[in-house]
């Protein structure tokens, strides 16, 4: 004797209607969750939504015309998000600013 179960329509149907209804949880918004300077990852990461304002006595990766370049928005951890804020994964996809930098930053 088998003991597989076949699974009938009603079946399909409930667990159809349980995905479908997990898919309307309404979702977090990026827009108003962004980084503020003052978090603690933030600020042990040296981050500012103004990279020019980075102090390079302090953040020495950030110093000379290397570090001039680095922005939050050409870091491979940004994700741009169009409006001159981006998910970062550093931040666990809360958004940064573009013109921003942060000691984690990587080059594209």
């Amino acid at each position: 004797m088998s003991n597989s179960k076949k699974f009938t329509r009603r079946d399909v149907l409930a667990a159809s209607g349980a995905l479908i209804a997990t898919s309307l949880v309404a979702r977090p918004s990026f827009a108003a969750d962004k980084v503020t300077e003052d978090d603690p990852t933030a600020v042990a990461l040296g981050y500012l939504h103004d990279a020019t304002k980075v102090d390079t006595a302090k953040w020495a990766k950030r110093a000379g015309d290397a570090g001039a370049k680095q922005f939050c928005n050409n870091c491979a951890l940004y994700v741009d998000q169009g409006d001159g804020w981006g998910a970062c994964s550093i931040f666990q996809g809360r958004l940064v600013a573009g013109g921003g930098w942060c000691n984690a930053w990587i080059a594209k």
